[in-house]
Protein backbone atom coordinates (compact mmCIF):
# COMPACT_ATOMS: atom_id res chain seq x y z
CA UNK A 1 0.00 0.00 0.00
CA UNK A 2 0.95 3.80 -0.67
CA UNK A 3 0.44 6.19 1.80
CA UNK A 4 0.35 9.93 0.80
CA UNK A 5 0.94 12.51 4.08
CA UNK A 6 0.40 16.46 3.00
CA UNK A 7 -0.74 18.93 5.64
CA UNK A 8 0.54 22.16 7.06
CA UNK A 9 3.56 23.12 8.38
CA UNK A 10 4.49 22.26 11.62
CA UNK A 11 1.43 19.93 12.37
CA UNK A 12 3.56 16.85 12.49
CA UNK A 13 3.69 15.28 8.99
CA UNK A 14 7.26 14.48 8.73
CA UNK A 15 7.65 12.57 12.39
CA UNK A 16 4.15 11.17 11.57
CA UNK A 17 5.79 9.59 8.67
CA UNK A 18 9.18 9.05 9.93
CA UNK A 19 7.06 7.00 13.01
CA UNK A 20 4.51 4.91 11.13
CA UNK A 21 6.86 4.03 8.38
CA UNK A 22 9.14 2.07 11.14
CA UNK A 23 5.91 1.12 12.53
CA UNK A 24 4.61 -0.55 9.22
CA UNK A 25 7.88 -1.26 8.14
CA UNK A 26 7.48 1.26 5.07
CA UNK A 27 9.60 3.02 3.04
CA UNK A 28 9.65 6.67 3.55
CA UNK A 29 10.46 8.67 0.19
CA UNK A 30 12.07 11.50 1.75
CA UNK A 31 13.89 14.71 -0.18
CA UNK A 32 16.44 12.51 -0.62
CA UNK A 33 15.52 9.68 -2.73
CA UNK A 34 12.38 11.82 -4.52
CA UNK A 35 15.83 14.38 -5.69
CA UNK A 36 17.80 10.89 -6.49
CA UNK A 37 14.85 9.50 -8.21
CA UNK A 38 14.81 13.01 -10.75
CA UNK A 39 18.41 12.90 -10.86
CA UNK A 40 18.61 9.10 -12.20
CA UNK A 41 15.75 9.58 -14.47
CA UNK A 42 15.27 10.19 -18.28
CA UNK A 43 14.34 13.85 -17.69
CA UNK A 44 17.12 16.37 -18.47
CA UNK A 45 16.75 18.24 -15.15
CA UNK A 46 19.76 18.39 -12.89
CA UNK A 47 18.88 17.43 -9.04
CA UNK A 48 20.03 20.86 -7.99
CA UNK A 49 17.75 22.29 -10.54
CA UNK A 50 14.61 20.61 -9.61
CA UNK A 51 15.90 21.33 -5.45
CA UNK A 52 15.47 24.94 -6.49
CA UNK A 53 12.40 24.86 -7.98
CA UNK A 54 10.82 21.95 -5.53
CA UNK A 55 8.25 22.49 -2.59
CA UNK A 56 10.03 21.74 0.29
CA UNK A 57 13.41 23.20 -0.33
CA UNK A 58 13.11 25.29 -3.18
CA UNK A 59 13.63 29.05 -3.59
CA UNK A 60 12.13 29.95 -6.20
CA UNK A 61 9.10 31.56 -6.32
CA UNK A 62 5.97 30.18 -8.37
CA UNK A 63 5.94 33.92 -10.20
CA UNK A 64 9.43 32.56 -11.23
CA UNK A 65 8.21 29.55 -12.30
CA UNK A 66 5.32 30.99 -14.49
CA UNK A 67 7.16 33.58 -16.32
CA UNK A 68 10.55 31.07 -17.17
CA UNK A 69 7.94 28.59 -18.45
CA UNK A 70 6.26 31.48 -20.77
CA UNK A 71 9.95 32.53 -22.10
CA UNK A 72 10.67 29.40 -22.75
CA UNK A 73 7.23 28.80 -24.94
CA UNK A 74 7.85 31.92 -26.96
CA UNK A 75 11.85 31.16 -27.84
CA UNK A 76 11.15 27.78 -28.87
CA UNK A 77 8.99 24.57 -29.65
CA UNK A 78 12.11 22.24 -28.81
CA UNK A 79 12.02 22.58 -25.17
CA UNK A 80 9.31 21.66 -22.68
CA UNK A 81 8.14 24.76 -20.61
CA UNK A 82 9.63 24.79 -16.68
CA UNK A 83 6.08 24.08 -15.58
CA UNK A 84 5.20 21.39 -17.93
CA UNK A 85 8.81 19.72 -16.96
CA UNK A 86 8.27 19.94 -13.39
CA UNK A 87 4.59 18.73 -13.55
CA UNK A 88 5.52 15.69 -15.85
CA UNK A 89 8.92 14.58 -13.34
CA UNK A 90 6.71 14.71 -10.52
CA UNK A 91 4.06 12.82 -11.79
CA UNK A 92 6.27 10.05 -13.08
CA UNK A 93 8.61 9.73 -10.04
CA UNK A 94 5.72 9.45 -7.58
CA UNK A 95 4.00 6.79 -9.64
CA UNK A 96 7.44 5.03 -10.23
CA UNK A 97 8.09 4.88 -6.22
CA UNK A 98 4.26 3.75 -5.72
CA UNK A 99 4.66 1.26 -8.02
CA UNK A 100 7.59 -0.34 -6.32
CA UNK A 101 5.09 -0.61 -3.32
CA UNK A 102 4.93 0.11 0.23
CA UNK A 103 5.91 3.52 1.20
CA UNK A 104 5.02 6.35 2.48
CA UNK A 105 4.91 10.11 0.18
CA UNK A 106 5.09 13.44 1.91
CA UNK A 107 3.72 16.38 0.09
CA UNK A 108 4.67 17.22 -3.17
CA UNK A 109 1.34 17.41 -4.49
CA UNK A 110 1.37 12.72 -4.04
CA UNK A 111 -2.14 12.65 -3.62
CA UNK A 112 -3.10 14.83 -6.50
CA UNK A 113 -0.59 13.01 -8.51
CA UNK A 114 -1.49 8.99 -7.38
CA UNK A 115 -5.94 9.78 -7.55
CA UNK A 116 -7.11 6.93 -8.93
CA UNK A 117 -5.12 4.39 -7.83
CA UNK A 118 -6.84 1.98 -5.75
CA UNK A 119 -3.27 0.88 -3.82
CA UNK A 120 -3.39 4.83 -2.35
CA UNK A 121 -4.32 6.13 0.82
CA UNK A 122 -4.17 9.42 1.31
CA UNK A 123 -4.07 11.26 4.55
CA UNK A 124 -4.45 14.74 5.85
CA UNK A 125 -2.55 15.98 9.03
CA UNK A 126 -3.88 19.13 11.09
CA UNK A 127 -3.48 20.76 13.70
CA UNK A 128 -4.21 24.50 15.74
CA UNK A 129 -1.80 27.33 14.29
CA UNK A 130 -0.67 28.28 17.69
CA UNK A 131 0.51 24.29 18.04
CA UNK A 132 2.42 24.45 14.92
CA UNK A 133 4.34 27.05 16.22
CA UNK A 134 5.05 25.86 19.04
CA UNK A 135 6.17 22.60 17.15
CA UNK A 136 8.10 24.75 15.13
CA UNK A 137 10.27 26.76 18.27
CA UNK A 138 10.57 22.81 19.62
CA UNK A 139 12.36 21.69 16.47
CA UNK A 140 14.12 25.25 16.16
CA UNK A 141 14.89 26.03 19.56
CA UNK A 142 16.87 29.39 18.37
CA UNK A 143 13.21 30.94 16.98
CA UNK A 144 11.16 32.68 19.06
CA UNK A 145 7.65 32.96 18.99
CA UNK A 146 7.29 35.82 16.18
CA UNK A 147 9.94 34.21 14.27
CA UNK A 148 8.36 30.61 14.46
CA UNK A 149 4.96 32.17 13.48
CA UNK A 150 6.53 33.80 10.58
CA UNK A 151 7.69 30.83 9.33
CA UNK A 152 5.12 28.81 8.96
CA UNK A 153 3.40 31.44 7.98
CA UNK A 154 5.77 31.85 4.97
CA UNK A 155 6.31 27.84 4.50
CA UNK A 156 2.86 27.11 4.29
CA UNK A 157 1.97 30.12 1.56
CA UNK A 158 4.54 28.28 -0.33
CA UNK A 159 3.19 25.07 -0.42
CA UNK A 160 -0.30 26.60 -0.83
CA UNK A 161 0.74 28.48 -3.99
CA UNK A 162 3.28 25.30 -5.11
CA UNK A 163 0.08 22.76 -4.66
CA UNK A 164 -2.91 25.33 -6.33
CA UNK A 165 -0.27 25.88 -9.23
CA UNK A 166 0.29 21.85 -10.24
CA UNK A 167 -2.90 20.63 -9.66
CA UNK A 168 -5.50 23.70 -10.17
CA UNK A 169 -7.37 22.68 -6.47
CA UNK A 170 -7.66 23.64 -3.02
CA UNK A 171 -4.68 23.18 -0.61
CA UNK A 172 -5.38 20.75 2.10
CA UNK A 173 -8.98 20.60 1.18
CA UNK A 174 -10.73 17.71 3.31
CA UNK A 175 -11.99 16.91 0.46
CA UNK A 176 -8.95 15.12 -1.64
CA UNK A 177 -7.80 12.93 0.93
CA UNK A 178 -9.34 9.51 2.28
CA UNK A 179 -8.47 10.63 6.18
CA UNK A 180 -8.34 14.00 7.86
CA UNK A 181 -7.17 13.55 11.74
CA UNK A 182 -5.98 16.35 14.44
CA UNK A 183 -2.34 15.56 15.53
CA UNK A 184 -3.34 17.17 19.15
CA UNK A 185 -6.54 15.36 19.36
CA UNK A 186 -5.24 12.03 18.80
CA UNK A 187 -2.30 13.05 21.50
CA UNK A 188 0.68 14.02 19.27
CA UNK A 189 2.91 12.12 17.20
CA UNK A 190 3.30 8.71 18.47
CA UNK A 191 -0.70 8.12 19.14
CA UNK A 192 -1.56 9.80 15.58
CA UNK A 193 1.17 7.13 13.66
CA UNK A 194 -0.27 4.30 15.92
CA UNK A 195 -3.84 5.19 14.95
CA UNK A 196 -2.66 5.29 11.06
CA UNK A 197 -0.93 2.08 11.91
CA UNK A 198 -3.93 0.36 12.63
CA UNK A 199 -6.22 1.83 10.15
CA UNK A 200 -3.63 0.77 7.20
CA UNK A 201 -3.24 -2.94 8.58
CA UNK A 202 -7.13 -3.13 9.14
CA UNK A 203 -7.00 -1.87 4.98
CA UNK A 204 -4.21 -4.50 4.54
CA UNK A 205 -6.64 -7.32 5.59
CA UNK A 206 -9.02 -6.27 3.10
Amino acid sequence: MVITIGGKYGCGGRPISKKLAELLGYRLCDDEIITEAVKNSEFDMKEETFRYYDEGQGKASLAEIEKLSKIQEELSFDVIPLDRAMDEIQGTILNRLADEGNCILLGRCADYYLAGRKDVLSVLVTDDEEQCVRNIMEAYPDLNEKEAGKLVKKTNRRREDYYSFFTCKRWCDPENYAITINCSLLGGVDKTAEFLAGAIRALEKN
